[in-house]
């Protein structure tokens, strides 16, 4: 009996105008129509079901890969430090890439991504990347340019998030030391600003 599965080669003529129209619809992106197209033909598709983890928090091996979901939900969840237990800190959806960060900056993973869904996948190897660079050195130039310029964006908004917590840690001082310094603590403000050593 004749093998009726898709070959891998008209999966991706399905997909590749779906590919080439998300990364136009990255932000910051520098990419011409053309360029989208150039590294849409260079992307692999593939199928993860529901419940897959592709991507392991603190990860260090490297594999250069770029991942953009095509179909599907899936969770980013980051584990804090010394505790088991992940946090769900997105869902992403359709156009939402993974791996660029490891691949600009050659560091460990800073997050777990795991199909919420069944989930398609666009990947570009390191291979593919390798071949981009030599072959049309300035589309790739472009698609890093803009994955810098989403990391930037990405930095910009923690910065302004670690700032307004900050704030609000500064309003809620006075009256955490009101409580720390309740009428039979035995303790005085000056204590905390200055502890002298004990008798």
């Amino acid at each position: 009996m004749p093998d009726r599965r898709p070959s891998q080669q008209s999966v991706h003529a399905t997909w590749a105008p779906r590919i080439a129209q998300l990364l136009l619809r990255q932000p910051g992106h520098r990419l011409s129509a053309e360029d989208a197209v150039l590294i849409a033909n260079q992307m692999q598709v593939r199928w993860m079901q529901a419940g897959t983890r592709f991507i392991q928090q603190d990860d260090d091996t490297h594999d250069g890969t770029i991942l953009m979901l095509l179909y599907g939900e899936v969770s980013v969840e980051k584990a804090p430090q010394h505790q088991g237990d992940s946090l769900v800190v997105s869902i992403a959806k359709a156009g939402q890439m993974f791996g660029e960060m490891g691949v600009l900056l050659d560091a460990p993973r800073s997050a777990s991504c795991v199909a919420y869904s069944d989930v398609a996948l666009a990947e570009l190897s390191r291979d593919a990347l390798e071949r981009l660079l030599v072959e049309h050195p300035a589309t790739a130039a472009r698609l890093a340019l803009g994955i810098a310029s989403r990391l930037a964006e990405h930095l910009r908004d923690t910065s302004n998030k670690l700032t307004s917590m900050s704030r609000l840690v500064s309003a809620m001082h006075p009256a955490i030391r009101a409580q720390m310094l309740g009428p039979k603590s035995g303790f005085s403000p000056s204590q905390l600003d200055d502890p002298a050593a004990p008798d």
